[in-house]
C-alpha cells in the first residue's frame, strides 16, 4: 500500500483509487470490476495502473462501478516502445497464456530483459507507462520476430489500482476518423 501512496504523490495526472470487487476471468475476455464510477469522474477509456505498471483500461461504468479490460484480453490493443532502444511495436494477447508484442523487424535489436513502456502514439493511454519485461525473443517467420512479455503487474494478487483521469483527444480522435475514412 504504501507504493502506491508513493506512486500517488509523484503522477502529475489526476488519479481516483481503486478496489477490484470482482473479477471476470474468461479465457479470451479478461476483465475486472472496481468500485469506482462515474460519480467518482471515471469514464471510458481511461487508463488503469498500479505503482508496478499498466493494468488495463476502463471499458464500461454506472455511477459506483466501473469494468476495465485488463492486458489478458483478447480485444487489448497498446502501442508500446522498448524503452532502451524506442522501438516500437504493438503488444496484445494472445488468447492463451501469454502477452505479445507484434511488428517488431527481424532485424531488430530485442533482448530478454528489455522493459516494454506505452508509446506516445497512444491516444488512450499516457506515454511511458511500463507494461513488462521480455522474457522471450524468437523468429516468427522471415520478416518478424516473435516477441514475449512477462506484465510487470501480477494479476493474481491484484486488489487495488489507480484509474488515471486521462481520457483521449477528441479531437485527435475525430480528424484521424475523418482521414481514415477516406
Amino acid at each position: 500500500m504504501t507504493k502506491l501512496l508513493n506512486f500517488k504523490d509523484k503522477n502529475s495526472l489526476g488519479i481516483v483509487s481503486a478496489k477490484i470487487v470482482n473479477k471476470s476471468l474468461l479465457q479470451t475476455r479478461n476483465t475486472i470490476t472496481l468500485n469506482v464510477g462515474e460519480s467518482d469522474s471515471v469514464k471510458t477509456n481511461m487508463t488503469v495502473i498500479t505503482d508496478d505498471g499498466l493494468v488495463g483500461k476502463i471499458v464500461s461504468t454506472s455511477g459506483s462501478y466501473s469494468v476495465a479490460q485488463i492486458l489478458f484480453n483478447k480485444d487489448m490493443r497498446i502501442t508500446a516502445k522498448i524503452q532502451r532502444n524506442r522501438l516500437d511495436g504493438i503488444v496484445y494477447y494472445d488468447g492463451i497464456s501469454k502477452l505479445m508484442v507484434n511488428n517488431i523487424q527481424k532485424n531488430a535489436d530485442v533482448n530478454a530483459g528489455d522493459i516494454i513502456i506505452t508509446s506516445e502514439y497512444s491516444n488512450v493511454y499516457p506515454s511511458g507507462i511500463p507494461i513488462g519485461i521480455v522474457v522471450e525473443v524468437g523468429n516468427l517467420d522471415n520478416l518478424f520476430k516473435k516477441v514475449v512479455v512477462a506484465p510487470l503487474v501480477n494479476f493474481a494478487t491484484l486488489e487495488e489500482v489507480f484509474v488515471l483521469k486521462n481520457t483521449p483527444s477528441k479531437e485527435r480522435t475525430n480528424l484521424e476518423k475523418i482521414y481514415y475514412s477516406k
